[in-house]
């Protein structure tokens, strides 16, 4: 059986990755690990993961896997698990993003088990 707390475990121990947290769809944060302002962090992926699948469902695109802001520093990924929370990676710029996206696309389906 998987825990959240080793599955953020594992997606911080990926070169590059510093932070990671589990937010329910309402905003509040489940699981986190790093140095962030978690319920901050939470609500605003919480909020914007509903939209951007409100868009994609209007551009009659499907189901979203993930999405990727990318910064000056470094990138944010967010992927839904179900219809349940969103996982939330902070990754900085030394990070081999395909390496990264294949952990969390690994650790959904985790995820998925354990919540």
């Amino acid at each position: 059986m998987f825990n959240t707390e080793g599955i953020l475990k594992k997606l911080n121990d990926v070169p590059g990755v510093h932070q990671s947290l589990i937010v329910g769809r309402d905003g509040f944060v489940i699981s986190h690990l790093g140095d962030m302002e978690a319920d901050s962090v939470g609500a605003v992926i919480s909020t914007a993961i509903g939209a951007i699948e409100a868009m994609g469902r209007d551009c009659r695109q499907g189901n979203l896997f993930e999405v990727m802001a990318e910064y000056n520093g470094g990138v944010v990924i967010a992927a839904p698990i179900r219809n349940d929370a969103v996982l939330g990676v902070v990754a900085d710029e030394s990070a081999n993003l395909g390496g990264v996206r294949f952990v969390v696309k690994k650790s959904i389906k985790e995820l998925e088990q354990a919540l």
